[in-house]
């Protein structure tokens, strides 16, 4: 059966401890149209997999993928690729939520293209986008974070949900788009400059210091 436009995805294969796999559906800001959910209904009838899980980055594993049957499945499924594209959580923002005060997904867009422009970096870079200061968007624990409010942007650098959880140092607020990204910009810079090989950004800042990061950047 072969796919249309609509219906293909990108998956990334990820081996699982069983010697079974995952395939990571890299959603785009965690939307699934009908067509794709169709295609996944699909596969998973005809190769009898009964597990999709959502993650905390807004996309979809299909597990339990026998090895002998991966080629198979992701063929039927869509396309393979060796890595997602960069993680964005992205709530939905003040287009369609009641308290949302900045509008989030054309935010994500233009945030995703400055990521992937200024790549690569020390380690991975997850980023969240929030509407609001209620943070549905994970911004506040993100490496890079931007929270929406009435004035403008919020932008947070280098928070982390890990074992040193702690959130984002706000770097600026009441920021336009277009002056919150350029400080973004200025951060991954400033991060693939001084950033450890495997240092997640919120270790860069608490080894530099809070101060020294806010006189280089704020």
């Amino acid at each position: 059966m072969g796919n249309t436009a609509s219906q293909a995805l990108s998956v990334m294969p990820v081996e699982r401890k069983d010697g079974t796999y995952a395939l990571r559906l890299c959603l785009h800001q965690g939307l699934l149209d009908r067509d794709m959910l169709q295609r996944v209904q699909e596969v998973m009838d005809a190769f009898q997999l009964n597990d999709l899980r959502a993650t905390t980055g807004q996309r979809l594993n299909l597990e339990g993928v026998p090895a002998d049957r991966l080629d198979a499945v992701i063929e039927m499924l869509g396309t393979r690729v060796a890595k997602c594209p960069p993680s964005i959580s992205v709530c939905s923002g003040g287009a369609q939520c009641k308290l949302g005060q900045q509008e989030t997904r054309a935010m994500a867009n233009r945030l995703l293209v400055v990521l992937q422009c200024h790549a690569p970096y020390p380690f991975k870079v997850k980023s969240g986008i929030s509407g609001c200061a209620e943070g549905c968007g994970l911004s506040f624990i993100r490496d890079l974070g931007l929270v929406g409010g009435a004035q403008g942007w919020m932008v947070l650098y280098g928070g982390s949900a890990r074992h040193r959880a702690a959130p984002g140092l706000a770097l600026a607020k009441g920021l336009g788009a277009d002056e919150a990204l350029e400080l973004v910009a200025r951060g991954l810079e400033f991060y693939k400059e001084h950033g450890g090989k495997k240092e997640r950004l919120g270790i860069m800042v608490s080894r530099l210091g809070s101060d020294a990061v806010l006189a280089a950047l704020a």
